[in-house]
Order: structure tokens, then sequence, then C-alpha cells
């Protein structure tokens, strides 16, 4: 069962969702609110808040049904993954913003207690932005980890074509790892739909 709200104002964006999911080998509820607001300046912010706990979770030995942090697993195929059994290469590094939505990809990516993150990002020049994530993940019989990510994000076409560079996270300073280029996250929509509503949207 789910329920959303949507605002989609030029100058400011608002939306929000609540989703209750129930099954022999779990129940739980999650809640999403995403704001943007456009000042007079060109200058953007974007803030993202999720917050999901498990009312029972009898399937905890498997992270399948559980709260993600980066990467959803998508039992309900509700996102378009191009990749969406892959653990390496480059489709594995598809970035669709769900649940936690975090960017680096950080330990533990899951949660099967409790996940609440917040998401945020501010433009530095034009379609360059700032990003940082931040959240709590808890899961059975371990204590709550707080963790952390930041970078550039490179917003070409927002929601449907950017680019996110990790800089510094809970792994330390991220640009001076080794296989960086394996790190690098991207949105992507190659679907006919999706295009299509691209360009039949209002321009401002």
């Amino acid at each position: 069962m789910k329920y959303n709200y949507s605002n989609p104002n030029f100058l400011k964006h608002l939306t929000a969702s609540f989703d209750y999911q129930l099954s022999d080998k779990f129940s739980k509820i999650a809640v999403t609110a995403e704001y943007r607001k456009l000042f007079t300046n060109n200058r953007q912010i974007n803030l993202r808040f999720f917050g999901g706990t498990f009312l029972y979770n009898d399937a905890r030995n498997n992270d399948y049904f559980s709260f993600a942090l980066d990467r959803p697993t998508d039992y309900l195929f509700d996102y378009n993954y191009y990749g969406r059994s892959q653990g390496s290469g480059l489709f594995s590094q598809q970035i669709i913003v769900a649940e936690g939505g975090f960017k680096s990809q950080l330990q533990p990516e899951y949660a099967n207690e409790w996940i609440t993150t917040i998401n945020a990002s501010t433009n530095i020049w034009k379609w360059i932005y700032a990003y940082g994530d931040v959240g709590i993940v808890k899961n059975r019989h371990e204590n709550g980890k707080l963790l952390y990510d930041s970078g550039i994000r490179m917003s070409l076409v927002q929601d449907y074509f950017e680019l996110f560079l990790p800089v510094y996270s809970n792994l330390g300073w991220e640009v001076a790892q080794e296989n960086y280029d394996e790190k690098i996250r991207f949105i992507v929509s190659l679907d006919i739909g999706t295009i299509i509503k691209l360009f039949t949207r209002r321009w401002y």
C-alpha cells in the first residue's frame, strides 16, 4: 500500500510518499520526502529525507528485503535498472535515488531493522552541484552505524542524465583511492516513455 503526494512547482518542488508492505516474512513502513527550491539568483537547494523501519522481519538473514543504503534490490520491480543483478561492471554503478539514496558504496549497505537518511545538494556553478548524505543504519543485534558521504554531482539533465563523483566519506578521501572510476555513479534514462516525457514537459 502506497500513498504519494506531489506538488511539482518550478520554484518550490515538494513530493512525499508513505509506503506499507506486508508479507508472511516481514512487514515494514517507509516515509520519503523531497524538497527543491530555486532562488531568484538561480541557486537551487535539494533536500531529501528517508526513514524506514520493520514492524517484524523473519527474513533478516537475507538482505533481499532489507532497506538499502545506496542500491535497492528492487524485488517489486519498481525501478528501471539496466544491470539489475550485476555486482560489478558499468551497469552496477547505475544509481536510482531511492531508499537510503547514498552515492558511495559503504558498509553496512543494508538495514534489516531500521534506517534513516538525509540527502542534500546545492549548485556550485550552473549544472555542477556539491552533494552530501548522512544517515544511520541499524541492523538486529548491532549498534546503529552513522554513515556519510560527499562529492560532486554533475546534473547535465536533472533526473535523466547525471554523474556523481565521490570525494570524501567513511572510506576517507575516495578521490585518492585505487580504481576511482569504479566509484563513479550515474543516472541515465533510456526508456522511451521517459525520454518522451523529457521532451514534452514544460520548459522555463
